[in-house]
């Protein structure tokens, strides 16, 4: 039954046995869900104990998307709710209680109430543009960040040039439009304290800082790795980073460089790369444990995809494990000791891991009692 954009499994009875086996997946250090099509980006919310993940249906390209409710030890798919446009990016709001979800395709944001699943508005944030061919076409959106104190919501666009749209999230109307003066802008991350938004992006400036009150960039930061006369090929973009905010150290994924970068933030300096055998697709930082985590395809050698575990004191990766075969989007417990990743089978048919009808992932590893 869809009622105002929720679709919800009925509640079943669990038998003795049954309920013995979802203590048992509960409790294990590390569990696996192989239960979707086309996954993308997951989130734990702490006021419902589950975590939200992102799907598209890998069939028909023009369908709705879908947010699945998992509870949050055993993985149970407890609701799937199905909204108008196709799901990828997430962000949520533990102080409203809303879930934006990123409709990359339709440069769009879709809000949903967590508690209930109802679908309670929709954010156009492009506007159609006609291209040298005289089609029109509208920016996508990539990654959704919150801004909890002060109820906004901040969205980027890897075009040519980036866009950063910010949201006011009481009335779901666009505050600012900021066009970046690089491409592909990606990765976001937000200072509360500082109330500073950064931006990580191709071109000759890879970071950029903004002030989210006036709507402006305020300080440009680079890694020097391309030149100016080369800033619509650039050497590197970073496609996703995050904060410590208290050591103010940035830490970015260079994807293309097959390292992960320590930008000290005072300076607006590299301080470290972290070499990889292949490059880093999402990174967070977990300060209740002092790490690092980052993703890892298995794309150069297939199936050996792989999520790092990296102290953040001394750069050094403490564990390394096994998730094939495309470990993709990250997602962490408010104490810090749960670790959610969501894994993509291989959809080319000549990758060697294909397999007819796969299904993609989502993972809980437990990092304090296991998950090797």
């Amino acid at each position: 039954m869809l009622v105002a954009g929720c679709q919800t499994a009925p509640a079943l009875q669990t038998p003795p046995a049954a309920g013995s086996a979802q203590a048992a997946l509960a409790t294990a250090p590390q569990l696996r869900q192989d239960a979707f099509d086309l996954i993308y980006e997951i989130v734990h919310v702490p006021q419902a104990d589950a975590v939200f993940v992102a799907t598209i249906d890998i069939a028909d390209a023009q369908s709705a998307g879908f947010v699945h409710r998992l509870d949050a030890r055993s993985l149970q798919v407890l609701q799937t709710i199905q909204i108008p446009r196709r799901a990828y990016g997430l962000g949520f709001n533990r102080v409203t209680g809303m879930l934006y979800v990123g409709n990359t395709k339709d440069g769009a944001l879709t809000v949903v109430d967590a508690t209930s699943g109802f679908v309670t508005g929709m954010i156009q944030l492009a506007r159609p543009l006609k291209g040298t061919d005289g089609k029109a076409s509208l920016a996508n959106t990539r990654k959704v960040v919150v801004d909890e104190q002060h109820n906004r919501v901040f969205v980027t666009s890897p075009g040519k040039p980036g866009l950063v749209w910010i949201v006011d999230g009481a009335t779901n109307a666009v505050t600012h439009t900021i066009i970046s003066d690089g491409i592909w802008t990606a990765g976001a991350a937000y200072d509360a304290a500082t109330n500073r938004l950064y931006v990580g992006q191709g071109g000759v400036n890879e970071v950029l800082v903004i002030d989210p009150d006036a709507g402006t960039i305020v300080q440009r930061l680079s890694t020097g790795e391309t030149p100016a006369a080369r800033a619509d090929e650039p050497a590197n973009f970073f496609i996703n980073i995050a904060l410590d905010a208290p050591g103010r150290r940035l830490f970015a994924a260079g994807g293309q460089k097959n390292q992960v970068y320590v930008l000290d933030l005072p300076s607006g300096q590299v301080v470290k790369r972290i070499p990889f055998t292949s490059g880093a697709l999402d990174i967070l930082y977990n300060p209740a444990r002092g790490e690092l985590v980052t993703t890892h395809r298995g794309n150069h050698e297939p199936g050996s995809g792989f999520v790092s575990i990296i102290d953040a004191a001394n750069y050094t990766v403490k564990r390394s494990i096994d998730l094939p075969v495309h470990p993709n989007s990250l997602a962490l417990s408010p104490d810090g000791q749960t670790l959610y990743v969501t894994v993509k089978a291989p959809y080319d048919e000549q990758h060697p891991a294909f397999r007819k009808d796969a299904r993609d992932s989502v993972v809980r590893i437990d990092l304090a009692g296991g998950g090797h």
